[in-house]
């Protein structure tokens, strides 16, 4: 199925399906759009029961307002299904969120992700060799996920020897791969082990590991469970997202030719690439905690209740966005929230942007003409909270 744009219809019953709303339900996706649409227009903040139950909110005014407002917000445990480990600087509310985003900022620059700039080039003309003759490719299994899992390995873990690199990269593959338990838990192994050797050999370069295990918060050493949370939250926030960016942007051009064009131009990175991150935001949603008793547009909630703010609705608000389902180019339409907005906004969006600029460059330079090999609407979308197909099967033509 595809995410298709919204279209008023009467055909389905959307406040009661809204009130069963589940985001880790596969076939909510069928109709979620169409509900979010429904609901921005008839009942913009409207409770679903499922899982602990939440408020959704559906609008870019009350999403603003709440991720500008944490103290009333909070994020602590904001994932919205249990997780057996912290989420580092996602799931914190300030001062701890504001001392490691402070340790982690200067490590996810622009300027510091484009010190890997040749190796992530090298990688993706290496995966590209792997597949160029086949004239086909699964995007998002055969390019964007091992091209952005061995970016994060390397940017991460800084592992000099090759061997014991390859064996990181591996296991970040299988995440992006496989996606099973299994494969998280070792990610998650690997994590921990390499935070245990920084904390007892501190690494001399500057990077990831150096400023958890050597900075501080409020001057104190970052606790442990919070490094290996913040290492969680890297790996987990920045696999599916870029991938998923990187192979929505390429179906868009699979189904749209004159898109190509636009990616063609290097000026496309100013602002057309905020236009395809606005349009399917990669991360759909995530949670907050009610502090206090409050209201947000009419409704009133009270302390200990959760709301889901979904991303993927308001960005396409037609109050904020004109014709918000749609992509529009021109004029540039700034303000979107695919990497959040507020204090929680994405820490590695200056390396996401990189990412994506340097895939498609490589790609275009050798590759045009992509076509998907099944029909838009079989497309399968996963569930949860990113914002991702299962696969996107293209065809493709050399460029000569």
């Amino acid at each position: 199925m595809t995410q298709a744009p919204e279209t008023e219809t009467t055909q389905r019953d959307y406040p009661a399906l809204l009130r069963e709303f589940d985001l880790f339900n596969p076939a909510h996706e069928e109709w979620k759009y169409d509900a979010f649409a429904y609901a921005r227009e008839h009942c913009p903040i409207v409770r679903t029961e499922a899982g602990t139950g939440f408020w959704l909110i559906t609008r870019y005014e009350d999403m603003r307002r709440i991720l500008e407002d944490h103290q009333t917000f909070s994020s602590v445990q904001g994932s919205p299904a249990p997780t057996p480990v912290r989420l580092g600087p996602l799931d914190a509310d300030p001062p701890v969120h504001t001392g490691l985003r402070k340790l982690l900022n200067p490590v996810f620059s622009k300027t510091f992700s484009l010190r890997f700039e040749d190796e992530m080039r090298a990688n993706c003309r290496m995966l590209i060799d792997s597949f160029i003759d086949n004239g086909r490719v699964e995007i998002l299994g055969e390019f964007a996920g091992p091209f952005v899992s061995r970016t994060l390995a390397r940017m991460v873990f800084d592992e000099d020897d090759q061997d014991k690199m390859a064996a990181a990269i591996h296991v970040t593959d299988a995440v992006t791969e496989e996606g099973t338990p299994e494969a998280f838990f070792n990610l998650a192994m690997l994590s921990a082990a390499y935070l245990a050797a920084a904390l007892e050999n501190p690494p001399e370069r500057e990077g990831v590991l150096r400023a958890l295990v050597t900075g501080e918060i409020d001057g104190k050493p970052v606790p442990e469970e919070e490094a290996l949370g913040s290492l969680n939250v890297i790996f987990l926030g920045g696999l599916d997202t870029t991938r998923s960016s990187i192979g929505n942007i390429v179906m868009q051009m699979a189904m749209h030719p004159e898109l190509e064009q636009r990616v063609r131009n290097p000026r496309w990175v100013r602002s057309d690439m905020d236009e395809f991150i606005r349009q399917q935001a990669p991360v759909c949603t995530f949670a907050r905690n009610v502090t206090r008793d409050v209201e947000v547009g009419g409704i009133r909630m009270k302390e200990g209740d959760r709301v889901l703010i979904r991303f993927d609705s308001a960005n396409r608000d037609d109050k904020k966005f004109p014709n918000g389902s749609q992509l529009q180019f021109e004029p540039p339409r700034g303000g979107n929230a695919g990497f959040g907005l507020g204090i929680h906004r994405c820490l590695g969006a200056h390396l996401a942007r990189v990412q994506i600029a340097i895939a498609f460059d490589e790609l275009l330079a050798r590759v045009t003409n992509f076509r998907l090999e099944c029909a838009p609407e079989d497309i399968v979308w996963k569930p949860g909270i990113a914002n991702a197909p299962d696969r996107i099967p293209v065809t493709f033509d050399k460029v000569c």
